[in-house]
């Protein structure tokens, strides 16, 4: 049986997850650039948005260069953790799906979507729920493009043919003749090194690339040589290599709106976290031995502690106990608490051993039947009184709720 292959890449992905998390950049040429806390004018840009790229500026373009190009382009610092997060979405949508599933960097995916289609038309289907399933879980400013074919290689020529938020389909009886509408650029695997040595032979498309005998093309570039005969006619591996592993740890960070500056802030804004990812490590019938904490300062400075425990937990109380233990003694609260963070690691995928305490025994019965309300009725269905004061902005209009003076940045 044939493959059905597709590959989902986002579009202008660092640029589109920061406008999604600060509406004030929508529709802005924007650039991501450096890091927080870096100097952006000596940056290169990392991403463009569609607006600033229609004004010229490109990846791995000088900062000062872009700047000097669109005037206006609005430089923000990078967050990998924000990216990630969105990342690990992608991956959790492509799960629900898919046979098997392969990240292939930050912002793109493989998923073998042959049993779950069974044909194109299915594959087609699935696309469409898929990028409904993106909207709902990354927001609606972060697109994504999708190609569907019979392989690897003519499934991301397929997604990099329309852009944004393309959906191309390639059956089997038409590979070749797409593949030959391609530039030789588009393929991944043809560099600019290699494109430049096939100029050199006189290969500038596709079909001057299928004319060279594949012992010719060995010969000078050896087993790579084969590769680039068998890509020209669409012929690539139908593989994936199943990313689908355990998770290592589990966590939830917040940038403020503004800067905590007392201890009750902290304090609670800690609890909710915990009660967060309590539930995740819940969810997947798991429970945690190690705890992590940190805090980042509104100067950008930051700190942070690990601890090991004896009993395995997996209930929020416990875990924000232990990582208000962990910050108390270092915090610095004159700084500003800009970020906090927990996450639990060393986990272990078993369930929740009864304790022998009649207070702790309630207290294990009620954290399952209020599992059982946040399955039923969603993540929100109900909050300790200590945390209704908090409130995160991060499920739909952003990660890392963004200060909104990033949009007056010149």
């Amino acid at each position: 049986m044939d493959k059905i292959i597709m590959h989902i890449d986002f579009n202008s992905f660092f640029a589109s997850v920061e406008q999604q998390a600060n509406p004030h950049l929508r529709g802005k040429a924007i650039a991501v650039a450096g890091k927080a806390g870096g100097d952006l004018r000596r940056s290169v840009v990392t991403t463009a948005s569609r607006e600033a790229k229609a004004r010229g500026v490109k990846t791995a373009m000088a900062t000062w260069e872009a700047k000097k190009i669109c005037p206006e382009l609005i430089i923000v610092p990078g967050d990998p953790q924000k990216y990630a997060m969105i990342t690990e979405r992608l991956l959790n949508v492509c799960r629900k799906y898919a046979d098997n599933v392969e990240q292939f960097s930050t912002d793109e995916v493989f998923i073998d979507v042959t049993l779950a289609a069974d044909n194109y038309f299915g594959a087609s289907m699935l696309a469409l729920m898929i990028r409904r399933d993106l909207k709902a879980t990354c927001g609606s400013v972060c697109t994504a493009s999708i190609g569907v074919a019979p392989n690897k290689l003519v499934a991301k020529l397929a997604s990099e043919s329309v852009k944004p938020n393309g959906l191309t389909v390639v059956r089997p009886h038409e590979v070749e003749a797409f593949v030959r509408t391609r530039p030789l650029a588009d393929f991944c695997g043809i560099g600019r090194q290699t494109e430049k040595r096939l100029a050199e032979l006189g290969v500038t498309s596709v079909d001057t690339l299928r004319t060279v005998p594949r012992a010719r093309l060995i010969e000078l570039f050896k087993s790579y040589g084969e590769w680039l005969h068998d890509a020209s006619f669409g012929q690539a591996t139908d593989v994936l290599k199943d990313d689908t592993l355990p998770a290592k740890s589990i966590g939830h960070s917040y940038t403020f709106p503004h800067d905590l500056q007392t201890l009750p802030e902290v304090k609670k804004n800690l609890l909710a976290m915990a009660d967060k990812v309590a539930w995740r490590l819940r969810q997947q019938k798991m429970v945690a031995k190690r705890i992590t904490a940190y805090v980042r300062y509104g100067d950008f400075g930051g700190d942070g502690s690990a601890r090991l425990l004896n009993v395995p937990v997996s209930d929020g109380l416990t875990i924000s106990q232990n990582a208000w233990q962990l910050l108390a003694p270092q915090l610095e609260l004159e700084r500003g608490v800009r970020l906090l963070g927990v996450s639990v690691s060393e986990l272990q995928n078993v369930a929740l051993p009864t304790s022998l305490f009649r207070k702790e025994q309630r207290m294990q019965q009620v954290v399952t039947a209020l599992d059982s309300v946040q399955t039923k009725f969603g993540a929100d269905a109900w909050r300790r009184a200590s945390t209704l004061q908090t409130s995160f902005r991060e499920r739909t209009s952003g990660w890392h709720y963004d200060h909104l003076a990033m949009a007056n940045q010149t």
